[in-house]
């Protein structure tokens, strides 16, 4: 079944696969002009064959592993990822290889499945950058659709959002402005790049809070009224109503990021997360239960990601720490030892 993964003809279209088959030829005929005496101890094709096959389709795990799949380790690489997946290091089975579709608009019929094989951040760079660093690692061109259309003012654009969502982000104390504007910066990019991205999800927890902050700024605000006091923020229920349904889709749809991306690795993350969603979720629920009585929203029992709060994954800690949510990126994503 493995040998099977070299198909004919493949060294033929594949130059990588032909190059790391004439490599581990190559080695083998040396080796055995130095131990002639071994030369009937086994079939040494196929010893070539298996090692073209880790060589060009195997896939290398989290844990430092390496392993060859029937169907991941075809899946080709694109720049606009439409799937991304973990490996399971807990449970069982153990390391088997989790697909999950990463597209905003899902994957369509007959629409090939495709993954980033890169670091995220690679995905933001131009294209000529892009191109260089997967021939740098794979040592072929990308010719995925983004990279072919080679729009170098949609990279420039890209850059430039993600520099204005940083920026405010940044603002401290979060404003209706800063808030607004990180808002469209991120719908502008779910438009350029259409998938779920660890560095988007970053930000709408970022965003998340800080319009958490906001909603607790006005309640501190309308308890203070008579005082002579600045109004940082709107105090009307259609503003305070929005912010609360705008932080709650944040959490969620970041929620479903990090685990579609992370898998069992983003456990640490979602329960720090839980700490911010929680008490956004039960006002949206009070919000529901006694402004909307004539058209009462349905609400859901799921956490984040689709994980109800009574029922983790496979792998899951019951008893990880539950801090309040960090300030900063570095220290919301620092891996819990």
């Amino acid at each position: 079944e493995v040998l099977g993964l070299w198909r004919e003809g493949l060294e033929a279209s594949d130059p990588m696969a032909k190059a790391i088959y004439e490599a581990n030829r190559q080695g083998i005929e040396a080796f055995l002009q130095d131990h002639p005496h071994f030369r009937q101890s086994i079939y040494w094709n196929h010893v070539i064959l298996v090692s073209s096959i880790f060589g060009r389709f195997g896939l290398i795990n989290s844990d430092g592993t390496k392993a060859i799949y029937n169907m991941c380790s075809h899946i080709r690489h694109s720049c606009k990822p439409n799937a991304a997946w973990f490996t399971l290091r807990k449970g069982f089975p153990r390391g088997k290889r989790m697909l999950h579709v990463i597209s905003l608009d899902g994957i369509q019929r007959r629409e090939e499945i495709t993954v980033s094989h890169m670091e995220e951040q690679v995905l933001l760079q131009p294209q000529a950058r892009r191109r260089l660093q997967l021939a740098k690692t794979f040592g072929l061109p990308c010719h995925c659709d983004r990279c072919v259309a080679n729009d170098e003012e949609t990279d420039e654009r890209i850059r430039y959002l993600l520099a204005k969502v940083s920026t405010s982000l940044a603002t401290q104390p979060p404003t209706d402005s800063s808030t607004s504007l990180a808002q469209e910066c991120l719908r502008e990019l779910d438009q350029l790049l259409p998938f779920s991205m660890q560095t988007k999800a970053k930000a709408k927890v970022l965003l998340a809070t800080a319009l958490g902050e906001l909603l607790q700024r006005a309640a501190w605000q309308q308890d203070n009224r008579p005082a002579n006091i600045v109004l940082w923020t709107g105090l009307d229920p259609e503003s305070q109503e929005q912010r609360l349904k705008d932080s709650k889709r944040l959490y969620e749809t970041a929620g479903r990021d990090f685990e579609y991306l992370l898998g069992q690795d983003a456990l640490p993350i979602l329960e720090r997360m839980e700490s911010g969603y929680a008490p956004v979720q039960d006002q949206h629920k009070m919000l529901t239960k006694y402004r909307d009585k004539d058209d009462p929203e349905k609400e859901s029992s799921e956490g984040f990601a689709g994980i109800p709060f009574e029922q983790k994954p496979q792998g899951y800690e019951p008893h990880l720490p539950r801090p309040g949510m960090p300030p900063t990126w570095e220290e919301l994503f620092k891996r819990n030892k």
